[in-house]
């Protein structure tokens, strides 16, 4: 009897694998306690057996090949400790596609800015090499798996901790590692761990881009915040108003645009000055997604910032600063709270939030946010994002903010990040 593969989440990348599996597979297992009628729909167009929720025992599991992670799902699953204990080995859609694939191939993490980052590089690259076929995929929405039989020339490969922690061999051209600071401890159980597992990139990598707390011993690395001159990007108008977390991001993609040029192409940037002005020329077309320090038009002359995508204290604490940046007099008005997923909120570190004039906290860890926020500034719990923005609305002036950045994940209250960011954009059209 020919053993049976199993996929365990059945979301896109879950979907993803099943057409994968289906060119070479006559059955598939698939675990999902929940599955959504969109994908099963997509299930029912493969040439393949989908046998859905077969029973987690020692009996069922004697006929499993290989076991294939969505990246969702917990290592702890029950799943992969009868796995483990079995020896059926596992392998997350990422292995595959870095196994296979003929593309240079760039791995990008980092607790925040991996999607903007990705984005960014393949816009620059897409200018620069216009023979070269570009695509920016994995956790920025695009599975990998989808572009494997494509010809792309360089593969830009957003990766999350949860993809990471599965994947067995990460070895590529590039590592891109933006930050580090805590998050999705409820998952990883420690900062320690979840740490470990972001430097992989850079350990099984040719190339190295990061900040150089991070850089490994014996491999070539770039300090990406030092690498440039800064007044030679700074003192460019095109992002003279940029948020502060935004420049960075901006530049560990120039670095990875220049290293790509001589590593890839042969071609020496002999000019820094000149290279920096093109590439800064070609990023003013640039659109960021939706979600990310999203600068909505003055309502009533206050200016409002939808930062959803903030899921975490840090990533809310850039947030702040740039906010600032962008309004030396005005107040700014914070809504924040959700789940903050086991995070420690460090007090050392959040000197930025004596900006805020007040902070409008709702969702389940309220009250831990408003214990360790109320030492920098003014807060108020609130029932919900909607009685958040309202009080803010009413205590706000012509010429301040209106933010929402919340430092927690949205899980608590809402699908996504992106049901919460669209939820406060329906807030202001109502205002």
């Amino acid at each position: 009897m020919n053993k049976i593969p199993l996929i365990i989440g059945l979301g896109k990348t879950g979907v993803s694998l099943a057409k994968y599996l289906s060119k070479s597979e006559e059955s598939i297992y698939i675990l999902d306690s929940s599955p959504s009628d969109k994908f099963l729909r997509e299930l029912n167009d493969l040439d393949v057996d989908c046998i859905l929720n077969p029973e987690v025992s020692a009996r069922t599991f004697d006929s499993i090949s290989i076991i294939y992670p969505s990246p969702g799902i917990s290592m702890e699953h029950d799943a992969f400790m009868l796995a483990k204990s079995l020896n059926i080995p596992i392998q997350t859609d990422i292995d595959i596609f870095l196994k296979n694939s003929r593309s240079y191939n760039i791995l990008v993490t980092g607790t925040n800015g991996k999607t903007t980052t990705a984005s960014m590089l393949e816009h620059l690259l897409r200018e620069y090499l216009k023979n070269n076929f570009v695509s920016a995929i994995g956790n920025i929405g695009k599975p990998v798996l989808d572009s494997l039989d494509q010809k792309i020339d360089i593969a830009i490969i957003e990766i999350s901790s949860f993809q990471i922690e599965a994947s067995s061999d990460l070895d590529s051209e590039m590592g891109i590692l933006l930050n580090i600071e805590e998050d999705h401890i409820d998952r990883h159980r420690s900062f320690e761990i979840y740490k470990s597992l972001k430097t992989r990139v850079l350990k099984e990598s040719s190339l190295n881009i990061s900040k150089v707390d991070y850089e490994i011993e014996g491999k070539q690395f770039h300090d990406y915040e030092n690498y440039f001159p800064e007044d030679s990007i700074l003192n460019n108008p095109i992002i003279e108003s940029w948020p502060v977390h935004d420049v960075l991001n901006l530049k560990a993609a120039l670095v990875a645009l220049k290293l790509i040029l001589q590593h890839k192409e042969g071609i020496n940037v002999t000019n820094i000055n000149s290279f920096l002005d093109k590439a800064i020329g070609i990023i003013a077309s640039f659109k960021k997604q939706p979600h990310r320090f999203e600068v909505i038009e003055r309502i009533n002359d206050i200016l409002h910032i939808n930062d959803s995508k903030a899921t975490n204290f840090d990533a809310t604490l850039k947030c702040i600063e740039s906010c600032r940046n962008m309004n030396e007099e005005g107040n700014i008005f914070l809504i924040c709270g959700g789940d903050l997923k086991g995070q420690k909120l460090n007090r050392k570190n959040a000197s930025h939030l004596k900006e805020v004039n007040k902070c409008f906290i709702y969702g389940k860890d309220k009250e831990i946010l408003k214990e360790v926020f109320s030492s920098f500034t003014n807060c108020f719990c609130c029932d919900d994002l909607d009685s958040a923005y309202l009080l803010a609305k009413e205590e706000s002036r012509n010429g301040d903010i209106i933010v929402l950045s919340p430092a927690c994940s949205s899980t608590d209250m809402f699908t996504d990040y992106r049901e919460r960011g669209d939820r406060f954009k329906e807030l202001l059209k109502q205002s």
